[in-house]
């Protein structure tokens, strides 16, 4: 296991954190931060007290993972984190990046994202107003810390991100109309108003906070076949963000390959590919995972529309031979259907 590897001594744990740190400093990968969360819950499981104890982030972690697991943060640990937080942006030393790291573990961030959206249905429900609402501002927090948590590392910072100016005036009251219309189209059919959603997406370029947040909304639209919003928000984010990383990548592709009727809407398999993915895919990541949902879902997609597909998003030179290896295979398998 992971601690027969490291031992036992907290010197050698240090040594491996400062190494770990250092990876991710180099390589902005966020997988690094699951390693260095996963060292310390390893250590915490094989109860080796000489060394989880001695970690200032260990009850932190031990209460984030134990968020992880239940797949949502209870109120009965809520106050902990906070606590835990004020102490970090208080004192200001070191231990506000190795708190960064371990809330920029994709699987964390993801967490504190969907309570998010639980607390603003919440809202709605009790018609509460986003400047009024302490666990909401407490969850925006933590998220921002960990989405700023490569620059903290790397400026050596000590001091708090701050939120944008506009996430709780103006973004955040945006996002809960949009989901407002969500429940008002699935109940009761109403229309979506296109102002909304556009003015929402488009802030995301000076909002990295509400850039990630209205990610999670897309995938959670994909998950809840929400087609008709997906029709109109995917096309938006090409003009306002430059990237899709690669776990949200991973998480909408596993969405869409559980589609089948859906690929038979004109409309919408254009919305995905044309104006959405296509525009992404010189990015090596987005056009691999471009290549795993075609494998699968050109069963269902209309034959003309999965050649003019592949003709947009044939690999370049600069693209790895995995990968255009990938693009022939699935040519090979197409031409194959097709015929």
């Amino acid at each position: 296991g992971i601690n027969a590897e490291y031992g036992k001594q907290w010197y050698q744990r240090r040594v491996r954190v400062i190494f770990v740190r250092t990876l991710y400093q180099r390589n902005k990968t966020s997988h690094f931060c699951t390693l260095r969360s996963d060292m310390l819950m390893s250590f915490h499981d094989c109860k080796i007290q000489d060394i989880y104890k001695q970690d200032p982030c260990h009850d932190f972690a031990f209460y984030i993972q134990y968020a992880v697991n239940e797949k949502r943060i209870q109120d009965k640990i809520q106050p902990k984190l906070k606590e835990f937080y004020i102490k970090i942006v208080t004192e200001k030393t070191e231990l506000l990046s190795d708190t960064a790291i371990i809330l920029a573990d994709p699987y964390v961030l993801n967490v504190f994202c969907m309570e998010v959206f639980s607390c603003l249905h919440s809202m709605i429900e009790k018609e509460n107003l986003p400047r009024n609402e302490e666990k909401l501002h407490f969850l925006l927090k933590f998220i921002n810390l960990g989405i700023n948590a490569w620059s903290i590392v790397n400026d050596d910072s000590t001091d708090e991100p701050k939120l944008h100016k506009t996430t709780l005036k103006e973004n955040i009251p945006l996002l809960m109309i949009c989901l407002v219309e969500d429940i008002m189209h699935h109940e009761m059919g109403s229309k979506y108003r296109d102002n909304v959603i556009s003015n929402l997406v488009s802030s995301t370029s000076k909002d990295t906070l509400t850039k990630t947040l209205v990610m999670h909304y897309v995938l959670h639209l994909a998950q809840n076949r929400n087609i008709e919003r997906l029709k109109m928000v995917m096309p938006l984010i090409p003009d306002s963000i430059s990237t899709l990383d690669e776990v949200f990548m991973h998480v909408l592709v596993s969405y869409f390959l559980q589609y089948q009727s859906e690929w038979k809407q004109t409309d919408f398999c254009k919305a995905v590919l044309n104006s959405f993915l296509n525009k992404y895919c010189e990015d090596e990541v987005v056009l691999r995972h471009v290549l795993r949902l075609l494998w699968t879902a050109h069963l269902h997609l209309d034959p003309d529309l999965v050649t003019e597909t592949l003709e947009n998003i044939a690999p370049q030179p600069s693209h790895s031979s995995q990968v255009r290896d990938l693009f022939m295979q699935l040519s090979e398998r197409t031409a194959v259907v097709e015929t």
